[in-house]
């Protein structure tokens, strides 16, 4: 936002009235802070002024400035934010939710990149709320993984819900403010302080695959343009980095973590980083021995889930972030460099395109776990759908008193449980009827001539504030699907010919490997592809003929789906009479 140079409308100190009102507002803004920490962040005695300024794409500004140092920033509209600058970050660290990233990330930050979440280091697995309880547009931090003081602030680009759903990759930060911008040449030339971060993380060997890390905008200005400031200011934290990690005796060579070429699973080895690499390298092994031509090209995000997963023995798991490639795309990049794949890339998309079959690691691959059943003999692979419900705005009053935040997701029976103790503490139940109280009445929304309801109807009308929403369950993955579960859906059209095919969607919905379902089908001697229908989110299975029954069957006792969640089946052929 900043990045370019700006012009400055006005500059003018504010007085005893504005000030005041600055203090307020920032009360309002950040309930976090305490009259003294804003007393502290605008002292009586410290000149407060205010600079009117137009930033290089047109936007107005107003930026709050203490004896010449920028501390909160807002954008001229009807209902403006109050932003902290990274000098008030700087002071209060947690004033805002903070996302780390790599320090090698900086560089295309300041050359005006969004931050990608894929460029996110979380504390340990993705989960519902790794990515915090945030809506989007909600003002954040950026700050690194050795240094809690923020080096951007920005919005982010989507809800932390919408994060988690969309599997590590998009956008997450749209950058505002980043350190050496043109708001920092405003003030005086501060040093960025070195707080350290409340847990250490693992350093992270930095890649060339800055693709998945940052969006670089089209008009992003080139390194030429930077400001002096920009660039001191970047120089000065690489610097700090490079002493960080200096080693006398350090060469590229010992830095790199080499890979076994034995691919045997037989010995252990000390390093966990070593048999990270080694683990991931022979389950792609064997899922490649799997895989026929006529399945390529593979997008590389399905290879990974439906082939490399299941190929990792049942007493191992793999976390790819506990190698030494941190990324998908970096591994694949070395196995393409050994000759065993061959990869391409279309709109920013990768895509496995070719595997060499004949190649000595391929052929040398000794597959020593032992052979188990298969997943669809195990009951507990059957794919488990729940009705469940997101805690909104409305219901927050009373479910906030029993632990609960706006966005968590419950149970009916959780609900009930809640509501029906809160109930019995207001002393609201008559029998099986439910006397509405002032607060039951605004959250259920009820006339004024209504003051009683029967229990069911109350928890009914109680749910139906809430936002409704499915889990699924399968094979120890959880998945959440908002509003309506779409279920699989098996039709019937006529192709060229007069010939009928059956068209089977939404199975990777229900945990439904395509390719694996596709091969049941060809059981009964038609052939079977997974092609792309117009009209459709996800690809469909195409099977020859009518197949509306054989497809059912499969479905309800193979796959063990509950028929409640099959449609179709009217496109079955009529018997005759």
């Amino acid at each position: 936002m900043f990045l370019k140079p700006l012009k400055i409308k006005s500059n003018n100190q504010l007085k005893g009235t504005e000030r005041k009102k600055l203090y307020e507002d920032i009360l309002a803004a950040y309930p976090v802070l305490t009259d003294n920490q804003v007393q502290q962040l605008i002292p009586k005695k410290e000149a407060l002024s205010l600079i009117k300024i137009v930033a290089y794409s047109g936007e107005t500004c107003k930026l709050y400035c203490v004896s010449k140092v920028p501390m909160f920033f807002q954008f001229d509209q009807t209902a403006p934010l109050l932003y902290p600058t990274i000098y008030t970050l700087w002071q209060y660290p947690d004033l805002l939710y903070s996302f780390k990233t790599h320090e090698a990330v900086i560089a295309k930050l300041v050359n005006g990149a969004s931050l990608m979440l894929p460029g996110i280091i979380l504390d340990g697995p993705p989960t519902l709320h790794s990515y915090g309880k945030l809506a989007k547009n909600t003002p954040v931090a950026v700050i690194t993984e050795k240094n809690k003081a923020a080096i951007a602030v920005g919005v982010t680009a989507h809800s932390s819900e919408d994060m988690y759903m969309a599997g590590g990759r998009g956008k997450c930060v749209d950058i505002l403010h980043i350190i050496g911008d043109s708001i920092c040449q405003l003030g005086k030339p501060l040093k960025r302080p070195q707080l350290n971060p409340e847990s250490p993380v693992t350093e992270i060997i930095a890649t060339k695959d800055d693709d998945l890390l940052i969006d670089e905008p089209e008009n992003s200005p080139n390194n030429e343009e930077l400001t002096d400031s920009a660039t001191q200011m970047l120089n000065d934290l690489t610097m700090e980095t490079d002493n960080d990690n200096d080693e006398p005796n350090a060469t590229p060579q010992e830095n790199n973590i080499d890979l076994y070429t034995d691919v045997t699973l037989n010995e252990p080895l000390d390093d966990p980083v070593k048999e990270m690499d080694r683990l991931l390298e022979y389950c792609l092994l064997k899922a490649c021995k799997g895989i026929k031509k006529s399945e390529l090209p593979l997008l590389s995000s399905n290879f990974f889930k439906n082939h490399l997963l299941v190929a990792c023995p049942s007493n191992q798991t793999i976390d790819i972030k506990k190698s030494s490639f941190k990324k998908l795309s970096v591994f694949l990049a070395s196995m393409k460099a050994k000759g065993v794949i061959d990869t391409t890339i279309l709109k920013g998309v990768e895509s496995i395109i070719y595997i060499q079959s004949d190649h000595p690691l391929l052929k040398d691959l000794v597959i020593n776990e032992v052979s188990e059943s298969s997943d669809l003999d195990n009951p507990s692979a059957a794919p488990v759908v729940s009705e469940c419900y997101k805690v909104t705005a409305d219901v927050l009053p009373i479910l906030s008193k029993f632990g609960y935040e706006k966005g968590d997701i419950m149970k009916k029976t959780d609900i009930r449980k809640c509501l029906m103790e809160y109930i019995k503490t207001e002393n609201l139940q008559d029998g099986k009827t439910l006397k509405i109280n002032p607060q039951l009445a605004g959250i259920l929304r009820t006339k004024e001539s209504v003051i009683t309801l029967t229990i069911e109807d109350g928890i009914n009308k109680f749910i139906g504030r809430m936002t409704h929403t499915h889990q699924i369950t399968v094979a120890g993955t959880t998945l959440l699907h908002t509003g309506r579960l779409e279920p699989i859906d098996i039709t019937v059209s006529t192709r060229a010919n007069k010939k009928k095919v059956t068209l089977v969607n939404n199975l990777e919905v229900f945990g439904i490997k395509l390719n694996e379902f596709s091969k049941e089908c060809q059981g009964i001697g038609a052939s079977a592809t997974i092609t792309d229908v117009p009209g459709k989110k996800s690809p469909s299975v195409l099977v020859q003929g009518n197949q509306v029954l054989y497809v059912y069957k499969l479905l309800t006792e193979k796959y063990r789906i509950n028929k409640n969640y099959i449609r179709g089946l009217e496109y079955a052929p009529k018997k005759r009479k």
